[in-house]
């Protein structure tokens, strides 16, 4: 639901994959402004940071090579939760709601099986959607002179 709202928030139009349908190793498909691009959703609660500033997600060799397979940029989200307390991590006031989360991504079309690391300067915000779109159209301006 976090990321959902976050792409509610940028105004972008999301289907999330049915439960038990994770064909292709995906969470969601955003519609960015040039094209569909599909993520991978990974939650922790409270991991630990690594010294480089990045948190490292492990990944399979499966979602790997079904990830290879596609020609636009897969993403894989890493969702932070900062309250161990599930009651907590969402509070409802009169007027606003608050997520106790935040969340990075990292492009992961290439990426190999084992422990892939999410920079914490990818931040998942409205800049990121900007920075997917310019992704998207470097697809399919690759090799036009």
């Amino acid at each position: 639901m976090y990321v959902r709202s976050l792409l509610a928030q940028a105004g972008l139009r999301n289907e999330e994959t049915s439960p038990g349908e994770d064909y292709g190793a995906i969470d969601i498909a955003v519609h960015l402004r040039p094209a569909v691009v599909t993520a991978q959703i990974k939650t922790r609660i409270t991991p630990r940071r690594n010294k480089d500033e990045t948190y490292s997600v492990s990944i399979t060799a499966k979602w790997c090579a079904k990830w290879q397979e596609q020609k636009l940029p897969v993403y894989l989200i890493f969702v932070v939760l900062s309250r161990k307390d599930h009651g907590k991590l969402v509070i409802h006031d009169d007027r606003s709601t608050t997520w106790h989360a935040r969340a990075y991504w990292v492009q992961v079309n290439d990426a190999k099986s084992g422990t892939i690391k999410v920079p914490i300067c990818n931040r998942l915000d409205f800049n990121a959607f900007s920075r997917w779109d310019d992704d998207v159209t470097r697809v399919f301006t690759k090799g036009v002179d």
